[in-house]
C-alpha cells in the first residue's frame, strides 16, 4: 500500500492536471513541487521522531495523515486548482517519511545482518510491486468508470437538474428541474467535453478515495505486524535505510 500510495498519487495528480485542468507540464510542475516541498521542510521532524517513537506508532501516524490526503483529494470538481489541491499535498509531503523510515524499520529489523541485502531487495521490490499495482488500479477505474459517469450525467441534464448543472458548470439559466426536451445539436456539440470533463473527474475522486481506502486497510493490519525490540525508539534505522533508499 505504500508504493500503491507514493506512486499513485503522483500519478493521478499528473494526470488529473493534464487532462482535466489542461495545464502544460511545467505548470503541473510547479504545483506539484508543493508535496516536495513539504517533505522537504519535515525532514528534520521526521527523522527525529523516527527515534523517540515505536515504529508501529510512527507508521500510524505516517498512514493516517497520508490517506487523510488521499481522503482530501476525493472530493475535487472540474474547477479545483492550485489552492483546492495545497493541502493535500502538504499532507501527504508532511507524512511521506512518517510512512517510509518505520515501514523500513518493521520491514528490515528482523532479519540477520547477513540476510539484510535480500531483505531490502525484496522490501524494494515490493514497494514498486505495489506502485505499479496501484496506477494498473487507477487507470482501470479511470478507463471503466468515466463512461458510466457521462451517461448518468447527461441523464441528469437531460431531466433538467439544477444541481448536475452547477456540478458539471454550465449555465444554470436552461435548467428548471424540469426535462429540458429536444436539444439543440449546437448546444450539445458545446456542452459534450464540458460534461466528459465532470465524467473523468468523478473517477478521478473514486480512484483516489480507492487509495485513501487501502491506507485504511493498512492502518486496521498494521497492529498485526511483527516487530521486535529494535523496532523501538532510540535504535537508528541508518544502516538498513542505506540500504533501502
Amino acid at each position: 500500500m505504500l508504493g500503491a500510495g507514493l506512486y499513485g498519487s503522483t500519478y493521478l495528480m499528473a494526470l488529473f492536471l493534464g487532462f482535466v485542468r489542461r495545464h502544460s507540464p511545467l505548470e503541473i510542475g510547479m504545483i506539484m513541487v508543493v508535496t516536495g516541498g513539504a517533505q522537504l521542510l519535515t525532514a528534520p521532524a521526521a527523522a527525529f521522531a523516527e527515534t523517540r517513537m515505536h515504529a508501529k506508532w510512527l507508521a500510524a501516524i505516517g498512514f493516517a495523515l497520508f490517506g487523510a490526503g488521499l481522503f482530501a483529494n476525493g472530493f475535487t470538481t472540474a474547477r479545483t486548482d492550485f489552492d483546492g489541491l495545497f493541502w493535500p499535498q502538504v499532507l501527504r509531503g508532511v507524512s511521506l517519511l512518517l510512512c517510509l523510515l518505520p515501514a523500513t524499520r518493521l520491514a528490515l529489523d528482523n532479519w540477520a545482518a547477513d540476510d539484510l541485502a535480500e531483505a531490502s531487495a525484496m522490501f524494494n521490490l515490493m514497494r514498486n510491486l505495489g506502485g505499479a499495482i496501484g496506477i494498473a488500479l487507477i487507470d482501470t477505474v479511470l478507463e471503466r468508470r468515466t463512461p458510466v459517469h457521462f451517461t448518468e450525467l447527461t441523464t441528469r441534464l437531460a431531466a433538467g437538474s439544477r444541481d448536475t448543472a452547477a456540478l458539471v458548470g454550465l449555465p444554470l439559466a436552461e435548467f428548471h428541474n424540469v426535462p429540458l426536451g429536444q436539444i439543440d445539436p449546437l448546444l450539445q456539440a458545446i456542452a459534450k467535453p464540458i460534461v466528459e470533463r465532470a465524467a473523468l473527474t468523478q473517477s478521478f475522486n473514486e480512484a483516489w478515495l480507492l487509495l485513501g481506502a487501502g491506507f485504511v486497510l493498512a492502518l486496521g493490519l498494521l497492529p498485526f505486524v511483527r516487530a521486535d525490540k529494535t523496532a523501538r525508539a532510540g535504535t537508528p534505522i541508518r544502516q538498513t535505510a542505506r540500504h533501502t533508499l
